[in-house]
């Protein structure tokens, strides 16, 4: 495909721009600096790491062919019991947008990381390997991208439910990237949305756009992986602390306190979101603004904190200590006697929610049970640093832990049973109106099965654990025609899903569901037949989906007398006494019904938006 001239100018400019910066750089200090940390000058462990990341795209998920619309569903994390998912799921992207988004952070975050890290071992103190893995090329090729994957196979199978994205590995490499080298890695929130805007004036030069209203869809920020960013953050600043410690440095606290901060503002760090019932979402945004504020200060000392010890509990007098403490163990008891009457009254999984809510019970009650403890064991004061250091631990478990019951669940045996339902190998698709899907745990928790009511395209594949909506509803009355691609290592087939309908005048919409694969269509639901809020002449008049197309039917008294396909457009049949005809006014069809006397319009063909984006049922990370 030919540039268009905008490209071809945004190319050259760029070209140009470095060409600049080349000429007014001091070169040799540069090179200096990238070549006493890295082989050549070049950071090879995150062009590794990149190179993996888009190839999987390309060539697993099908990215070559199909480069907007990836596979997606065989490479998430839908349960333990499915380890190609988590396994797979910290390289896997949803869209080319995802994609970019992510190699952008890498590219921007990791060469701080791998700088840091560097490829040449030091001496002394400083040696982190001897042997094979102190080879400078081993560390850069081997050692540096399967860290990095590693943290994405961890931030994975840590996922609060399906996840999908690299971005738990990225911002893993940021923390580790901000407690080592605070400034350059504020410089590099920059540079990533600089690559981003860069991919996006080359891929789309000029824009123009119409104002339209777009599907149903839920907020933008409903999607985000939220919970995968803040662990993987947590564990890459970990990371960054050990390798601080080993090589006894200390950044300036109050560096790596503001860089926190504008990373996690910059960053969404701060997002926070849940749900009440099934279409509303809340974004926590204070209380993430405040989180992110807590985790600068926490992360500052823990960094650069002082070791001096910490303020002894056992200066206080016994009696007013365990007061206080057990003060904090009963508010605390209070709200976890309030958040199971929650869960009993949501309907949740007992055994599994009980559970979370006690670990993150038992965790916030640490510090109480610290100060109840016998004075003896309080003799040895905690440094500061090491205090700040537990405190990350710890939420960094307590951030993780919630993930373990999600991924315990099992999909049943025919969790999705429709009525005339599509098999393509091992996933059974179906659409339908108020489903239950059940979902259990393969371990007994004295609790049955997990039902939820669903609405819209079902997609269940029992080796993969897999049970969602591959397709909401209201998203396909929106647009009338989605694509759903499933497959596999090696295979790929894609299903045409198309809604056809009939408005019924003063009633509800009739309508009909057909999946295709190849040239083969299958029918797989239809709505009961839907009554028009007028009589004509006396009888009554329904539109009802058939298994090839609608039909008409009229009774009286509720007693059918007759019934008569949909004519096509500028076209008319008779029922009795009734004359029916189909005409298209302002490029919509009528059907009228009448006699000699009267006429009535009782439906019109219902539209739909030209296009409409798929709603993700995962969260990408």
């Amino acid at each position: 495909m030919p540039l268009a001239p905008a490209q071809i100018a945004l190319v050259a400019a760029f070209v140009a721009a470095v060409g600049f910066a080349l000429a007014v750089g001091d070169r040799r200090r540069w090179r200096s600096l990238l070549e006493s940390r890295f082989v050549y000058g070049v950071p090879w462990g995150t062009l590794v790491t990149v190179s993996l990341v888009v190839a999987f795209y390309l060539l697993v998920q099908g990215g070559f062919r199909h480069w907007s619309e990836p596979l997606t569903y065989p490479f998430i994390t839908w349960s333990y019991l499915y380890p190609t998912g988590w396994l797979t799921a910290g390289i896997a992207h949803g869209s080319p947008e995802h994609l970019v988004s992510n190699v952008a952070g890498t590219l921007a975050f990791a060469p701080i990381a791998e700088y840091a890290w560097s490829h040449y071992p030091r001496d002394g103190r400083d040696r982190e390997a001897d042997g094979l893995l102190a080879r400078p090329w081993i560390r850069a090729v081997v050692v540096f991208p399967a860290a990095l994957l590693g943290v994405a196979y961890a931030t994975a199978f840590f996922s609060l439910g399906p996840g999908l994205g690299f971005s738990g590995a990225v911002f893993a490499i940021a923390g580790f990237a901000l407690v080592t080298h605070p400034l350059a890695t504020v410089v590099g929130v920059v540079a990533t949305s600089g690559v981003q805007l860069a991919y996006q004036a080359l891929t789309q030069p000029i824009v123009h756009e119409a104002i339209e209203r777009g599907p149903p869809a839920p907020p933008e920020w409903a999607g985000i992986g939220f919970q995968a960013h803040l662990l993987g953050f947590l564990l890459g600043a970990l990371v960054g602390i050990a390798l601080l410690r080993r090589r006894s440095r200390r950044p300036a606290a109050s560096w790596v306190f503001g860089a926190t901060i504008l990373f996690g503002f910059a960053q969404s760090l701060w997002l926070l979101v849940g749900t009440v019932g099934d279409d509303t979402f809340v974004l926590y945004r204070a209380p993430g603004v405040v989180l992110v504020l807590l985790l600068a200060a926490v992360l500052s000392i823990a960094v650069a904190g002082s070791d001096r010890p910490l303020p002894s509990p056992v200066s206080l007098p016994a009696r007013a200590r365990r007061l206080l403490a057990l003060g904090w163990l009963a508010a605390l008891s209070l709200a976890l006697l309030a958040g199971v009457a929650f869960i009993v009254s949501e309907g949740a999984p007992l055994a599994l929610s009980v559970g979370a809510l006690l670990l993150a019970v038992g965790l916030v009650a640490l510090p109480a049970l610290v100060a109840l403890a016998p004075d003896r064991w309080l003799s040895s004061p905690t440094p500061r640093r090491r205090a700040a250091l537990i405190v990350l631990l710890a939420a960094t478990v307590l951030v993780a832990a919630p993930s373990l019951p999600l991924g315990l669940t099992v999909v049943d045996d025919g969790a999705v049973d429709g009525s005339n339902e599509l098999e393509i190998e091992e996933y059974s698709l179906t659409y339908e109106q108020n489903a239950t899907v059940e979902q259990g745990s393969p371990i007994d928790l004295g609790e049955e099965s997990i039902e939820s009511q669903q609405d819209g395209l079902l997609l269940a594949n029992d080796e993969r654990e897999l049970a969602t909506v591959a397709v909401r509803d209201d998203v396909l009355a929106h647009a009338g025609e989605e694509t759903v691609n499933v497959g596999g290592f090696g295979w790929r087939e894609s299903v045409d899903v198309d809604r056809t309908g009939w408005e019924v005048v003063g009633s509800e919409t009739a309508y009909a569901v057909d999946l295709e694969v190849g040239n083969e269509t299958t029918r797989t639901f239809v709505t009961d037949p839907v009554e028009a809020e007028a009589t004509v002449a006396g009888y009554e008049v329904s539109v009802a989906p058939t298994e090839e197309g609608f039909s008409l039917r009229i009774a009286e008294d509720g007693t059918e007398i007759g019934e008569t396909a949909i004519p096509d457009a500028n076209e008319s049949t008779t029922v009795g006494e009734l004359q029916v005809s189909t005409e298209r006014v302002d490029d919509r069809e009528r059907v009228a019904v009448g006699t000699d006397d009267t006429e009535l319009t009782i439906a019109e063909r219902e539209t739909y938006a030209e296009e409409a984006d798929p709603a993700d049922e995962f969260a990408e990370e």
